[in-house]
């Protein structure tokens, strides 16, 4: 992945897919097909030998089961998604799915074309592009991603996701920064704790991501904001009763906006922003 805005946009563009919106009309090809309930980072057994995985999103129909890979990497996922093939559907029960499915459709989510053997491939930067649509077995989600073909993703509203639970270091450092900043704004008084920064962040997923998963995320967070708080924002921020509030030294200090904005540059490195990027509201 060539940065944290890359894999942000290919989670964003990729989750529109499983929804529908008014304005401008629009019914991601995998909601029209009947795969709206889906699942993040779900774990999955082997039929044969229990190797445990976690696909990044599976879905479920009345007619079948899904399995997406989203993934930023050059190399083929060929063998990845074909061992999703194997996985046991008597684990989506877990998920509230009560199936007797044979294999899923498997197909990858990227932002550029890289040779995933005969899997389906969808592209989404900006446009959606489908790719060897003939592997996927389910007719009916077939023709939603080939009429879908073409769309202008960039057209649809943007999911203000800024937080995924496989990121990491940098990666939620630059997640957290609107979050960050809004701890120092006046509607923000009471503070936010570390579950409240991972929610916030996780946005629409937060409901569907396993709790595993937001708990380690969770961990993560706190583990940047003591060290934004230590050696970046010390006396402008800090955690209290659990909570991260600005401190009275932010309060009064006639130039602790920009202090803090700069901070936070320093703390997350941001690429290609200037101080300006980082208003305060």
């Amino acid at each position: 992945m060539a940065n944290t805005d890359d894999r942000i946009r290919l989670w964003r563009n990729t989750i529109q897919l499983f929804h529908r919106y008014n304005r401008p009309a629009f019914e991601g090809p995998f909601y029209q097909s009947g795969y709206a309930d889906y699942r993040i980072e779900a774990t999955l057994l082997e039929r044969s030998t229990g190797k445990e995985s976690s696909p990044d999103i599976i879905a479920c129909s009345d007619r079948g089961w899904l399995v997406v890979e989203l993934t930023g990497s050059n190399n083929s996922k060929e063998q990845k998604l074909d061992s999703y093939k194997k996985c046991d559907p008597r684990n989506l029960r877990n998920y509230g799915w009560e199936t007797d499915y044979g294999e899923p459709d498997v197909i990858s989510s990227r932002l550029t074309v890289v040779n995933d053997g005969n899997h389906a491939r969808i592209i989404v930067y900006d446009k959606l592009g489908v790719h060897k649509s003939q592997s996927i077995t389910d007719t009916a989600l077939r023709e939603a991603l080939e009429k879908a073909d073409g769309t202008d993703l960039a057209k649809l509203p943007e999911i203000p996701i800024s937080l995924i639970p496989e990121m990491k270091g940098q990666e939620i450092r630059m997640g957290l920064i609107d979050l960050v900043l809004q701890l120092f704004g006046p509607a923000c008084r009471e503070g936010k704790s570390d579950y409240d920064l991972c929610m916030e962040g996780l946005e629409r997923l937060s409901e569907i991501v396993p709790s595993s998963a937001k708990h380690a995320l969770q961990e993560k967070i706190r583990a940047e904001m003591n060290v934004l708080i230590k050696d970046h924002l010390a006396g402008y921020l800090e955690l209290k009763n659990g909570r991260y509030v600005a401190t009275e030294k932010f309060k009064e200090h006639p130039r602790a906006r920009e202090h803090v904005a700069k901070k936070l540059r320093e703390w997350a490195h941001p690429p290609d922003r200037t101080l300006s990027d980082f208003k305060i509201v």
